[in-house]
């Protein structure tokens, strides 16, 4: 038994949901009035059910109970007991006996007040981070998180954001894999590869024995449909797809694609996490993800995600058992999950940290060009340059505001220098663009730093007479959003995959990117034309200089105008080993494990849990 018995936790909770449907503030000894027709509504039951709940509260000393003469007058309570221990002694039981769900939804509730909230969140803390536990029949690791908002699309066709693109590797794999360190591709369900001299032909071998979440076997069938699902679900990325002339199963472990046109990067495009390989033979479902990556899908819902290790994984199975991902609303934890410390200060002092190196990526403001507005005018545009001061932002809000960006990647911004530039100057220009008062919409990421900066820059533009609205996009309204109509810029940030050359792809020619969708017809069709003898030149460096004259031009004609790169920090406790960092500053999951010497003796034939708690912080969103 973990703790007092469900029954007898029966009269907390109602009395718990009577005190947080009062006023604030009521103390231990106070009387309210109330009707037993209220009670019905509060405690979600009949009136007999409520008289027998009374009757309870009462033999157990959690009020006193008058009730009110007459049909329809209220009746007298007196409360015997405190919100701020009822609601830690429920809480506690929660947590005793892992009912995470339930103690999030007292964390989460309207009504509670925030200081018994900030209260029970730290009580929350010592239940998350490493932990080791054991039942009789195993030792479990487990890696227990918070994330401060839902997640999106875990589809691979329509993954948008840096935090689903990780996920999803972890369900999922695809035929090759990107090495960072060495630029080039490796091997993943296909062992090996061959193109034509041209790269017009491309012909895969794929490994044998592989084994999707559902125990079914891998094989050519699913790379087919995986391809031609992203055209059937009209997915944005299909763009990538759309020179494959047609493509051959030649056995159950070989297919070729013959494209319309030479393409030296396609094999970039079949190690996107778009063409994560789903089964054919089992419809998709976000909830119920069969893949064939280190993890399965344990579950998933709007409180939590739980990843299991997948003992069938071709290759090396996670160190990791468990990781669970629960998720808190942001106005009541940080953006960022902190394990909590470790006890021993020794060993904190020892603790060694990772610096993540500046992120490839950056913040940056586009202007709509689909909409009409002042914004057309070069000379606003210039205005805007000035306001939207990269070196100010980054003096002034600090933060992880890192570098001044003249490029998505950092290492070609490093001699950014704009000089010290005055508003009147911003002023001159602004006159000078026929600008007559209108308010202009600034749309911005739905995110504490974001708004931060808006806030900045709209503080900026009305210091020389230009008011501009503000409109936040939540993440969960990425493809929704009427930004495309209704804003005139919009403030966001994109970070790239350690496959830059991909990433830039991606940027310029998803559907999705706010880039594509703030271009018009014209700027895009220039695009376009590059892009499309990018794909075909043999060398990096070729590539390297079309987009060096791609970002040139859009700095010169103020198409979008860049702020600056961001930095990640990450510092790991001793205990914990194999942190490597990913994409997007990413701790990879499956790598992680828990060196056992910094744990207590594990206890036989005893439900336990042990924690191994640090300062990580990890990179959540």
């Amino acid at each position: 038994m973990k703790g007092r018995p469900e029954r007898a936790m029966r009269s907390t909770q109602h009395y718990l949901n009577i005190l947080l449907s009062l006023p604030p503030h009521l103390n231990k000894g106070e009387t309210v009035s109330i009707t037993t027709r209220e009670l019905t509504k509060v405690l979600c039951c009949t009136p007999r059910n409520v008289k027998l709940i009374l009757r309870k509260l009462l033999e157990e000393g959690f009020m006193k109970w008058q009730a009110g003469i007459g049909r329809g007058n209220s009746s007298r309570m007196t409360l015997l007991r405190d919100l701020g221990d009822v609601a830690e002694e429920y809480f506690q039981h929660q947590l005793t006996n892992d009912k995470i769900k339930e103690a999030m939804d007292l964390l989460c509730h309207k009504n509670l007040p925030p200081s018994l909230c900030n209260k029970l969140r730290a009580q929350l803390g010592a239940r998350f981070g490493f932990q080791v536990e054991q039942t009789k029949s195993s030792i479990v690791d487990v890696l227990r998180v918070t994330m401060n908002r839902r997640l999106t699309s875990l589809d691979p066709a329509f993954v948008s954001t840096s935090t689903e693109a990780f996920f999803l590797q972890q369900f999922s794999d695809t035929l090759v894999a990107f090495d960072p360190k060495t630029k080039t591709y490796l091997p993943a369900l296909a062992h090996n590869w061959e193109s034509n001299e041209d790269g017009s032909r491309w012909t895969f071998y794929l490994r044998k024995g592989v084994r999707f979440h559902h125990g079914g076997l891998f094989t050519a069938k699913d790379v087919l449909f995986t391809l031609q699902r992203l055209e059937t679900v009209h997915s944005p990325s299909r763009w990538q797809y759309e020179e494959i002339d047609h493509a051959e199963i030649v056995s159950d472990h070989i297919i070729t694609f013959y494209l319309k046109q030479p393409n030296r990067l396609f094999l970039h495009f079949f190690g996107s996490f778009y063409m994560s390989i789903l089964p054919y033979d089992t419809p998709f479902s976000e909830k119920k993800m069969i893949g064939i990556g280190p993890f399965r899908m344990a579950q998933f819902t709007d409180q939590v995600l739980i990843l299991e290790a997948f003992e069938d994984f071709y290759r090396e199975r996670p160190l990791l058992d468990r990781v669970e991902l629960w998720f808190i609303p942001d106005d009541i934890q940080n953006s960022q999950y902190q394990l909590p410390n470790w006890n021993d200060a020794r060993q904190e002092k020892d603790s060694p940290t990772m610096d993540i190196e500046t992120l490839d990526g950056c913040q940056y403001v586009a202007f709509n060009f689909r909409k009409k507005g002042i914004h057309h005018q070069p000379s606003f545009r210039k205005a805007m340059r000035i306001l939207y001061d990269r070196t100010a932002i980054i003096r002034e809000l600090k933060g992880n505001r890192m570098a001044p960006a003249s490029s998505f990647l950092p290492d070609k911004s490093k001699h950014v220098y704009d000089g010290e530039r005055n508003l009147k100057e911003a002023q001159a220009y602004l006159r000078e663009s026929g600008y007559s008062g209108e308010t202009l919409t600034l749309y911005y990421w739905d995110k504490k730093e974001f708004l931060e900066d808006a806030q900045w820059l709209q503080l900026r533009c009305h210091s020389i007479g230009l008011p501009i609205n503000l409109h936040p996009i939540p993440v969960t309204d990425y493809y929704s959003t009427d930004a495309d109509q209704q804003a005139d810029m919009l403030l966001i940030c994109e970070l790239l995959e350690n496959d830059t050359e991909w990433g830039y792809l991606r940027l310029f020619q998803d559907e999705s990117s706010f880039v594509h969708r703030f271009f018009n017809q014209e700027q895009l069709a220039w695009l376009d034309g590059h892009f499309r003898r990018y794909v075909q030149l043999p060398a990096p460096e070729e590539r390297g200089e079309i987009i060096d004259k791609i970002e040139q031009r859009m700095r010169e004609e103020y198409w979008i105008m860049f702020g600056y790169h961001l930095n990640k920090a990450s510092k790991f406790h001793s205990a914990l080993k194999g942190a490597s960092l990913e994409s997007f500053g990413w701790v990879d999951f499956s790598k992680l494990w828990i060196k056992q010497e910094f744990t207590s003796t594990f206890p036989r034939y005893k439900d336990t849990v042990h924690r191994v708690r640090s300062s990580t912080i990890f990179p959540i969103d």
